[in-house]
């Protein structure tokens, strides 16, 4: 007889007691964490605020559980709807079926689109500093006078869902998209950490139609997808998980443990979906006639560092407009970090960001 699943969020009486516990030292954790690292080289760029703000995330990812993590999180439909009245924009959202969902960030806009597929280990929603992060690259093209409309998909996360939902539920979303007039060329795929992971699923979906999971047929190739710090190696076993051991604001040892927790189940034959640093040689061959333009980043002190770098390589032996950037001293998903803490002076991604998204939109696409 099996035990029962906990369901997302779900906890104890000792757990909630335990989020508490691990709170109280946290103040002398950041304070004796930024005196021993503020003058490290990895963060001689850095503010003293973004130090204390990596510090509190690496002491809370490594002390809390998942179940904690979640209850602490909540869900992305009640942080979206909580972060639109806080910013007085609109709650529009679209039902996908299967229990996902387009939530749109400002007004919804289907000229130009961008799909924003959010991080979290297949295990967290989007924090509203990520959300205010997507408004602030939608309020500065519109300073270009760029008018976009950018739908974050809402998809299931574990342990009430597992591979392949979330590469369903993207489907579903490119599904409504087109329904609703969108154009290929004129939509662009954004993900971060396992969101860049997804579009990967995405694009392999396209190129080996996995079984039980419905084909994905666009009537042109996509505009571009950006892919920041994609989780490529769920295994954490790649020397970068080592050598920037404590620099990044995620443990080794706790990659380790959320991406056990992704894999089980998983048979040995979908791991190039879900594992692209596995994938045979040959897995993207054709990825250049399914997107147009491709950008890949990463933090130069983050643990993925290496698998997002060996899949870049190997991507852009099949794209011949695929590039890779990887920031300096930067740490997963560096710029939205820089957001968290509200932070001035930010990262060299924040404006690449911009910048790319902008030149896709500019430009006119390939016939």
């Amino acid at each position: 007889m099996s035990l029962p699943v906990k369901k997302y969020g779900q906890l104890s009486w000792a757990e909630t007691l335990g989020i508490l516990a691990t709170l109280i030292p946290l103040p002398v954790v950041l304070l004796w964490s930024v005196a021993t690292t503020a003058y490290a080289s990895h963060n001689k760029q850095r503010s003293l605020k973004r130090i204390t703000g990596d510090s509190a995330l690496r002491y809370l990812t490594t002390h809390l559980s998942v179940p904690q993590l979640q209850a602490a999180f909540g869900t992305a439909v009640g942080t979206y709807k909580k972060w639109a009245k806080a910013n007085q924009l609109p709650v529009t959202i679209d039902e996908l079926g299967l229990d996902a969902r387009l939530m749109w960030i400002g007004p919804k806009r289907l000229e130009r689109v961008v799909l924003w597929i959010h991080g979290g280990a297949f295990l967290l929603p989007p924090p509203d500093f990520v959300i205010s992060f997507w408004r602030y690259v939608q309020l500065e093209l519109e300073k270009q006078n760029i008018e976009v409309g950018i739908a974050l998909l809402n998809y299931s996360l574990e342990p009430e869902a597992s591979f392949p939902t979330p590469l369903k539920q993207a489907g579903l979303a490119l599904d409504l998209l087109m329904a609703a007039g969108v154009k290929p060329q004129n939509l662009q795929l954004v993900g971060d950490s396992a969101g860049g992971n997804i579009i990967v699923q995405v694009l392999s979906q396209m190129l080996h139609p996995r079984e039980g999971v419905s084909e994905i047929h666009l009537p042109a190739p996509l505009r571009g997808a950006y892919i920041i710090s994609p989780w490529m190696n769920l295994c954490a076993d790649s020397a970068s998980h080592t050598v920037n051991e404590g620099l990044d604001y995620i443990r080794q040892a706790t990659l380790k443990t959320w991406g056990a927790q992704i894999l089980r189940g998983v048979p040995d034959v979908d791991r190039p979906f879900i594992e692209a640093v596995r994938a045979p040689a040959g897995w993207f061959q054709g990825a250049d006639a399914l997107v147009e333009r491709v950008l890949i980043t990463a933090g130069g002190a983050e643990l993925m560092k290496d698998d997002i770098v060996a899949f870049a390589e190997t991507f852009k032996k099949h794209h011949a407009c695929a590039e890779l950037v990887v920031q300096k001293d930067g740490l997963h998903e560096d710029m939205c970090i820089d957001f968290m803490v509200k932070e001035k002076k930010v990262g060299s991604l924040m404006p690449l960001t911009v910048e790319w998204l902008a030149a896709g939109f500019q430009e006119t696409p390939s016939a």
